[in-house]
């Protein structure tokens, strides 16, 4: 008996032994809250995009701040290419202890993975959401001197003349694409698209008559809306543009169609929660900044502020929204 006693607390201090032996061998976890960020260890701001751009723009603004917040460098990487697929990938790779974020755009990040052809080696549950941090809004466009001086009366003539009425867009499913295939599906009409590599392309048809309307961000508006070149007959999201508060959404001219566009924080998923915490109070902290509201108005940007929980029911109503939209686009090729 006694001897069994002996064997059997000798085989746990063995087990215990070579537990130990294990855990020291495991990578760490993730730094717990009061341990972040590590002193002198910067953090990398991924952006999937090529410098220079709206989203780049406000990651930097974002950047310097946090840099001052966090007390450690915060440096902005462009990892552009593979449309937006690379800097994605990378941060979702990442070890997920808040020193590797991104700064990513819905719904473009979203609809990588929803689209099966573009094969993105991640989906949602590859990323920790941190926070929301700035809004931007498609309007819906036509020349200054077209006959079809609001929504209805571009749907009304696209039901009169099925795929007749060209509608241009940034690009063949684009943020800019879907929400015009939305329209045909709430509105049961049918447009010609016409996609083109970016707004100032886009505008430079509209302005030449070679489209009848165009789906393009706010930023590209301003400038001809100013010199009354072009009129705005609808804001895409889910709140009027503080650059245009007298044009309505869609949904407010009866069209159910809400397809915002966002900057985000996000990082690896894994990340604790303490962390993200962390991290999503500094954002919220920028976006009370008065210095960042005039440089991102400047950029014709509205910075709105959603902690983790609440951009993770966002993200999902985004892919909710998105995942019918990309199988109607893909059957108009």
């Amino acid at each position: 008996m006694a001897l069994g006693s002996g064997r059997m607390r000798r085989g746990a201090f063995l087990a215990l032994a070579a537990a130990a032996a294990l855990a020291a061998t495991l990578p760490a976890s993730p730094a717990a809250a009061q341990d972040f960020p590590q002193a002198g260890r910067p953090i990398a701001l991924i952006v999937p995009f090529a410098a220079g751009g709206t989203t780049d723009v406000s990651a930097r603004l974002l950047a310097a701040f946090l840099e001052r917040d966090l007390a450690v460098p915060v440096q902005v990487v462009n990892r552009p290419g593979a449309t937006t697929q690379i800097g994605n990938a990378e941060v979702a790779r990442a070890r997920p202890d808040g020193h590797t974020l991104a700064v990513a755009s819905l719904p473009s990040l979203a609809m990588t993975y929803l689209d099966a052809e573009r094969r993105a080696p991640y989906n949602r549950d590859s990323f920790t959401p941190v926070a929301h941090f700035v809004a931007d809004a498609n309007m819906l466009i036509v020349p200054a001197n077209s006959p079809h001086a609001s929504t209805a009366a571009l749907v009304a003539a696209a039901r009169a003349a099925p795929r007749r009425i060209r509608v241009g867009t940034v690009g063949l499913m684009s943020n800019a694409h879907l929400p015009g295939v939305a329209l045909e599906r709430v509105a049961g009409v049918e447009f010609a698209f016409v996609h083109f590599n970016g707004g100032a392309p886009l505008m430079t048809a509209l302005l030449g008559g070679n489209v009848d309307a165009g789906i393009v961000g706010s930023q590209v508006v301003i400038p001809q809306a100013r010199a009354g070149t072009v009129r705005p007959i609808a804001t895409i999201g889910n709140a009027p543009s503080p650059f245009f508060p007298d044009v309505q959404t869609l949904r407010a001219q009866g069209f159910d169609v809400s397809h915002p566009s966002s900057f985000v924080v996000v990082g690896p998923a894994g990340m604790e929660t303490a962390v993200v915490a962390k991290l999503s109070d500094a954002v919220r902290r920028a976006l009370d900044d008065g210095e960042i509201k005039r440089r991102l108005a400047e950029q014709a940007l509205s910075g709105v502020y959603m902690d983790a929980a609440a951009l993770a029911a966002f993200w999902a109503d985004v892919e909710a929204r998105q995942r019918p939209l990309i199988d109607l686009a893909r059957q108009q090729r």
